[in-house]
């Protein structure tokens, strides 16, 4: 199976859209300033896709994150966020995601900013698992069609 994108090693791999269909390459962006790239650039395309990288990308922004409080952190995720609406302001399930993974961190806002960290991706990761699954459902679905 060829997944759109992916997480590995602390790092978003996704499939270069703009090289379909005469071939498949991939990006691998380690920071959040690469994945808007990718994503303004058309790199990364499809609502679900979109979501699922602006998760990610908050992942990114925040993982190295020396913030020792929550209101520190919470700023700092702030401005990650921010970066990436603005990447695709019209993409609904970019902004559902963001949404999605702020919530989170707020629902764990008495933990430790390292275990905030580990929820997020986390969360980043059941996106990802969800999206497999309807996709997966879908996929069912139709072939009992043709």
């Amino acid at each position: 199976m060829i997944n759109t994108i992916e997480w590995i090693d602390k790092k978003v791999k996704i499939i270069d859209q703009t090289k379909l269909p005469d071939g498949l390459e991939y990006i691998y962006c380690q920071d959040v300033n690469t994945l808007r790239e990718a994503i303004c650039s058309l790199k990364v395309r499809g609502a679900p896709a979109l979501g699922i990288a602006a998760a990610l990308g908050l992942v990114l922004g925040i993982q190295n994150s020396s913030a020792d409080d929550y209101p520190t952190f919470k700023e700092e995720m702030k401005k990650v966020i921010d970066l990436l609406a603005s990447s695709r302001p019209t993409a609904v399930n970019l902004f559902h995601s963001l949404k999605r993974m702020a919530d989170c961190a707020e629902k764990n806002k008495l933990r430790k900013i390292e275990e905030i960290k580990d929820i997020l991706e986390e969360e980043a990761l059941k996106i990802i698992e969800e999206d497999r699954l309807c996709n997966h459902r879908i996929g069912k679905n139709g072939a009992s069609l043709i």
